[in-house]
């Protein structure tokens, strides 16, 4: 397999575990790589940091179910990974600038701040 399709494999195995723990230790364990590997390989071909990568899919996935949901905050924040409510609200307003209550309430999103998976071409 060469680099492209890992990246590509890696970022399927990513939006398939979104509700996961993605500790990127874990993530560079299960690729092969060493962390600092992974992570130059993975900004070569994405632009992202993986942390930032993961991060901001979750936090775009997220933000689309409050949109489409009257799921409970809390249960959305643990869907998505987050440990605590107050973790998810804190690094959900940090990017967003709103928080998920006051984005439920608006019902819409800045569609520059949300991040949709990447498709590596062939």
């Amino acid at each position: 397999m060469n680099q492209r399709e890992f990246i590509r494999s890696l970022l399927d195995w990513i939006e398939n575990n979104l509700g996961h723990d993605l500790h990127l230790d874990e993530v560079a364990r299960r690729s092969g790589y060493s962390r600092w590997h992974l992570q130059r390989l993975f900004r070569q071909h994405t632009g992202f940091s993986l942390a930032e990568y993961i991060r901001q899919r979750r936090l775009t996935e997220s933000a689309l179910t409050l949109i489409n949901s009257d799921e409970a905050i809390l249960q959305v924040a643990m869907s998505y990974g987050f440990d605590t409510q107050q973790a998810y609200t804190r690094t959900f307003k940090n990017y967003f600038m709103v928080t998920p209550g006051q984005l439920r309430r608006q019902r819409r999103v800045e569609p520059d701040r949300l991040l949709f998976p990447l498709a590596m071409a062939s």
